[in-house]
């Protein structure tokens, strides 16, 4: 039978209480606190749930995109083509994530067939086209120029004949200046504006028609070019009734407005930019005696990976031979690059930034970029919950206005209205609304946050997270590798210098979190071969004695003695928290060695200003974590990985739940939290599972993850407000024929400009950490001499 709580097969005897069998004594605390209730039907969590991808994964850059309906096309587009199973796309950072089957199509053959309809795809390896800011930047002063001297000409000799405040007669002898040639003049300045600054609006207009998806290209192209068209026939019959400065005026005020967003939204996304970047697809790998570029798919186990200076570490691995100076900061948030060698491990995605590195991949080629990287885009892909209702009713948006722009007009022209009248009220409504402001609500906001996130070492691995309230009840903590470092150190040596220099020396030979830490004590000593116990210790030959360093059980199984005075003075000493690594030879027990794992700086800090807002739970497999209870409101000790997540579902009866935790252990409970979030060296799984990932070794982090959820999801609600008051006001204002087509044109700018403005607005202050080193950052690497 296994164990009533977690499933796990049941020792013999099993631990028993109310009638149930537990598999350990974690279990039965558990089931004592919280009763039959704990034994409800297990909700699945999503790590474990998660199919099996179909196909492989291919990431574009999209060059071209300029509007959230683009992100809808280019899905449109890539569906089309065979053998593409799935795809997204994010507008925020120009890029397009394809799922395909690799027997019917090839990754090199997606561009071509996705660079359709003036969208430009290249793989994320390839270099960027020419830049085009020259081009918008000539287009933004080309605009400002020409819509400047429209406007004075048409103030000067258009509006007031048309006020009725001048007739013709009035302007004498520059009559002919002014209704002959400033017509043309104005005619000459409106067609560069419309044909040369206004070509991306004509563009996207003539893309969505092909496409049959209206967007707000559509909406302005329908506003500039009747007034245009209007203003050249009025033209050629000699009638100065002409609105070239609406048509004129409109491609300026979204030009500049556009160009404002399109710089605030690359700031917005520029360090999820980065990631992407630093995702290098390519790895140079030892192959036959020989380096050859290989494709990362390519890329085996224990494959020899060499790394140049200024090149990015492409997979996980550990360093065989070099030494570099590494930048991490992409990876852990850590402003200065720390020094790698032999036997040392480097992440994929980190930067060398000096030496060489020869790196081995290990049992499992993996990259924590790019698990980085995947889980980024598919943050900024989702549409899910309220960004997915966001995204319908934009689509929606356009094909209504356009329908009551006709409405308008054609309300007007039966209530008796001129056609001049009609058509300025139906262009109004046509240029004021702003579906625009929706579009970029949600996924602006979002990059903004993102990218604040990660300058600060937090990762965001789903855009979800700003749907939840910032507001949880109880907090539940993981204690090794969250409230400590999951690194062993030796806190106290019952015995001689000799003993622990013996100890040391043995206990070099075993790769054991202890065994490291006893072996730091004294790195003179040289042992014979050890033999190591798994789970007990390890016996060597040291000086000519064979000397053993373990647990009591090591020495019961050698059939040596363990004194009891020593075994109750360090008992005593241990205050239930550290291991006891009883030292001996000749058959008995010399004396004892304790270490710890240590706590992280400031734990009690960051616990007490979480206590002071919700219940603090620490959850933890370790049976005596008594440093800790003082500072927490519960314990669950002794707890497997399994029964986690049943605590977890058991507290979230009290309210909203987050849980803090590291290792693949912590993935179920990571899953079944309302907020999970992977902080320290967190697996993959437990990355997978969580909503936010905190790389690093500042606990402090995760009062500031709190601090962003909450900032960031007001905001976003701030500007669907905007978007919907705006839109509200404007649109009736528009159709009752309150407004004119230039202050329609004003206002939308104004409405986009003012959400652009408010999603790229500091999210957090000062990182109080800017600057700080923890210790490895002063280090510089020697010269790697014999590598090429």
């Amino acid at each position: 039978m296994p164990c009533k709580l977690c499933g796990l097969p049941l020792p013999k005897p099993p631990v028993s209480n109310g009638g149930h069998d537990f598999c350990c004594i974690g279990c039965r605390e558990v089931y004592k606190v919280f009763g039959e209730e704990v034994f409800a039907a297990r909700k699945v969590s999503r790590c474990e749930t998660a199919p099996a991808p179909e196909g492989r994964e291919a990431f574009l850059w999209i060059d071209g995109m300029h509007c959230a309906s683009c992100e809808f096309l280019t899905e449109k587009l890539a569906l089309k083509i065979p053998g593409v199973l799935a795809a997204a796309s994010s507008y925020a950072t120009a890029t397009a994530r394809i799922v395909y089957d690799p027997a019917r199509i090839q990754e090199a053959d997606l561009p071509p067939l996705l660079s359709r309809h003036g969208y430009r795809a290249r793989l994320r390896g390839e270099p960027a086209p020419p830049n085009d800011e020259g081009l918008d930047l000539l287009r933004l002063v080309s605009g400002v120029t020409a819509a400047s001297l429209a406007m004075m000409l048409t103030f000067l000799f258009i509006y007031p004949v048309h006020g009725g405040w001048l007739t013709v007669e009035d302007y004498g002898e520059m009559r002919g200046l002014a209704f002959g040639a400033v017509p043309f003049f104005l005619f000459f300045l409106t067609t560069v504006l419309v044909f040369f600054v206004g070509w991306p609006i004509l563009r996207g207009a003539w893309i969505s028609l092909r496409a049959g998806l209206p967007n707000m290209d559509m909406l302005l192209a329908l506003a500039i070019l009747p007034a245009y068209g209007y203003s050249v026939i009025q033209l050629f019959n000699r009638s100065i009734d002409l609105y070239f400065e609406v048509a004129g005026t409109l491609v300026m005020i979204i030009t500049i407005g556009r160009y404002l967003e399109r710089a605030a939204r690359l700031r917005a996304a520029e360090a999820l930019n980065a990631i992407m970047q630093a995702w290098s697809p390519r790895a140079c790998v030892l192959r036959g005696g020989q380096y050859l570029d290989c494709p990362l798919d390519e890329v085996r186990p224990h494959d020899r990976v060499f790394v140049r200076q200024g090149e990015t570490v492409p997979v996980d691995g550990t360093v065989v031979a070099g030494r570099g100076a590494v930048d991490e900061s992409l990876m852990t948030g850590e402003p200065f690059p720390v020094a790698r060698g032999e036997n040392e491990k480097v992440l994929g995605g980190s930067r060398l930034l000096e030496g060489n590195l020869e790196i081995d991949t290990g049992p499992q080629v993996e990259s924590r970029m790019a698990n980085l990287a995947r889980i980024l885009w598919n943050t900024q892909s989702a549409s899910s919950g309220l960004q997915a209702r966001v995204d319908r009713l934009a689509r929606g948006f356009v094909p209504a206005v356009l329908a009551l722009a006709a409405l308008v007009g054609a309300g007007f022209m039966l209530a008796g209205a001129s056609t001049e009248q009609a058509l300025l009220a139906a262009l109004a409504t046509l240029i004021v609304s702003c579906p625009c402001t929706f579009g970029l609500a949600i996924p602006l906001t979002t990059a903004a946050a993102i990218g604040t996130a990660l300058r600060r070492g937090i990762i965001v691995t789903g855009a979800g997270v700003f749907e939840k309230s910032p507001r949880v009840d109880v907090v539940a903590l993981d204690k090794t590798g969250t409230l400590s470092t999951g690194e062993m150190t030796v806190v106290e040596v019952i015995g001689s210098a000799e003993l622990a220099a013996r100890a040391a020396a043995v206990e070099r030979h075993s790769p054991h979190p202890v065994a490291r830490a006893i072996a730091k004590i004294d790195a003179g000593r040289s042992a014979g071969e050890a033999a190591l116990h798994p789970g007990r210790g390890a016996v060597a030959t040291v000086g000519g004695k064979r000397v053993a360093v373990g647990s009591r059980a090591l020495f019961a199984a050698l059939g040596w003695t363990v004194p009891a005075s020593l075994a109750t003075h360090a008992e005593q000493r241990r205050h239930g928290e550290s291991v006891v690594s009883y030292v001996g030879w000749d058959g008995a027990a010399e004396g004892a060695i304790l270490t710890r794992d240590r706590s992280r700086p400031a734990w009690d800090r960051v616990v007490e200003t979480l206590r002071r807002h919700c219940r603090i739970v620490l959850l933890t497999g370790a049976e005596h974590p008594n440093g800790y209870r003082q500072h927490v409101d519960e314990v669950h000790a002794g707890v497997p990985p399994e029964a986690k997540a049943a605590v977890i579902r058991r507290l979230k009866a009290r309210g909203r739940v987050a849980m803090i935790g590291d290792g693949s252990n912590d993935a179920p409970a990571l899953a079944e939290a309302d907020l999970g979030i992977a902080f320290g060296a967190p697996t993959a799984l437990a990355a997978e599972a969580a909503d936010i990932v905190i790389p690093g070794k500042r606990l402090e982090r995760v009062l500031e993850a709190f601090l962003l959820i909450g900032v960031t999801r007001r905001r976003i609600r701030q500007n669907l407000g905007w978007a919907l008051a705006y839109n509200a006001i404007a649109i009736p204002l528009a159709a009752t024929g309150l407004l004119s087509p230039l202050v329609a044109a004003v206002a939308m700018s104004v409405s986009s400009l003012l959400v652009v403005a408010n999603a790229a607005r500091p999210i957090l202050g000062k990182d109080p950490f800017e600057g700080e080193d923890e210790g490895e950052g002063d280090r510089r690497p020697e010269p790697v001499p014999g590598l090429p």
